[in-house]
């Protein structure tokens, strides 16, 4: 059951995954990247935290990446297509048996971007083994609104560039796939953890289309229903 204060848990989770879907090769990769997502650090209650996703699956195709959202009792389910070339994504929703989507250009993008506390990359020479690749180390700080500092590690490797996936983050620097990384909006901080890479799959392109069942909406009419269902 939804509340109130769940509502606003949601809302900050929003603002995360659509801007927060991890990170191409030489050549693009294709494939599969599936990731852990837990909350360090996140100013919510056990009840909150169990509702939110617990796994992101990301499918990858000629700059095309489709990355699903779920766990076992997350109160909604997410999915993210992303188009490097064009730098479009659509955000499918499905909420209180309500699906939804939300479509954003490379501007509308930007301006989002732009509405974000910006963090400040420190790259490093410091590196790290993830999943057999070689990544580089990055300090992230950001500073909210409130004047509070928070500082994150990313890893990354520049054996998979990452601007197919990095194009709508706040990390859009960052030049290779992200295998560890946090994000953070208000009381909620999202770390997603690489748990495996598998390149040269064959991932159809079906993938990478939004169905005709999700009505299209802004996130501020989604945020506005939202909040006039509680």
């Amino acid at each position: 059951m939804f509340t109130s204060k769940h509502c606003l848990t949601i809302v900050s989770f929003l603002l995360l995954v659509f801007l927060a879907d991890a990170a191409l090769a030489q050549r693009p990769l294709r494939g599969r990247i599936v990731y852990s997502i837990t909350y360090p650090g996140s100013n919510v209650d056990l009840a909150e935290l169990q509702e939110l996703p617990e796994r992101a699956v990301i499918l990858t195709k000629n700059n095309l990446v489709r990355t699903e959202l779920s766990g076992e009792n997350a109160g909604l389910f997410q999915i993210k297509i992303s188009d490097g070339n064009a730098k479009e994504t659509a955000t499918m929703l499905e909420i209180l048996r309500e699906k939804y989507v939300i479509r954003r250009n490379s501007q509308e993008i930007q301006n989002a971007l732009r509405n974000m506390p910006q963090p400040e990359l420190e790259f490093t020479d410091e590196t790290r083994e993830i999943l057999g690749y070689t990544c580089r180390k990055v300090i992230a700080r950001v500073t909210d609104d409130f004047g509070n500092e928070y500082e994150s590690e990313i890893y990354y490797t520049p054996e998979i560039p990452g601007e197919a996936f990095n194009f709508d983050t706040p990390y859009h620097e960052i030049p290779g796939l992200m295998l560890l990384y946090e994000m953070r909006v208000g009381q909620l901080n999202m770390r997603y953890e690489a748990q495996s890479v598998r390149s040269r799959l064959f991932v159809g392109g079906r993938n990478f289309y939004v169905t005709r069942d999700y009505q299209v909406v802004t996130y501020d009419e989604l945020r506005a229903r939202l909040q006039g269902n509680f």
